[in-house]
């Protein structure tokens, strides 16, 4: 019996220690600068009281790197979110690892490589329609 406790204690201590994950407005928007970055999929969260708007994203980022980092935003309420849209993400400029949706759109000053990758996921989408 006072094992059993012991176990329980234990699990709910790592329970309500864990932290949770940061969200955006835990920041300042200072503390971050946008990058280009490619939604690889959007679908609606699992809550079927949300409204269809609520979506859970993945996104590629640093577009010109041999290996792009991953993003994933849940809960977002947004429209324009779908597979495929070029984004501007917000990365935090002491971690990288750190990102946010930003908006749907393509930066002014992308990379000669960021360009190529652009051009090729565009070409990509148009043959999938085909």
């Amino acid at each position: 019996m006072k094992n059993t406790l012991s176990l329980i204690l234990l699990i709910l201590l790592c329970f309500t220690s864990c932290e949770s994950k940061a969200k955006y407005t835990d920041y300042e928007e200072s503390d971050f600068y946008e990058v280009q970055g490619v939604i690889i999929s959007a679908v609606q969260n699992d809550n079927y009281f949300d409204s269809s708007l609520v979506k859970n994203i993945s996104f590629n980022y640093f577009l010109d790197r041999e290996i792009p980092k991953t993003g994933i935003e849940k809960n977002l309420e947004i429209f324009e979110a779908k597979k495929g849209y070029p984004l501007i993400v917000l990365v935090h400029k002491e971690n990288e690892n750190i990102s946010f949706y930003g908006r749907v759109g393509i930066l002014d000053s992308i990379n000669e490589k960021e360009k190529v990758f652009l051009s090729k996921h565009f070409q990509e989408e148009i043959e999938k329609l085909n």
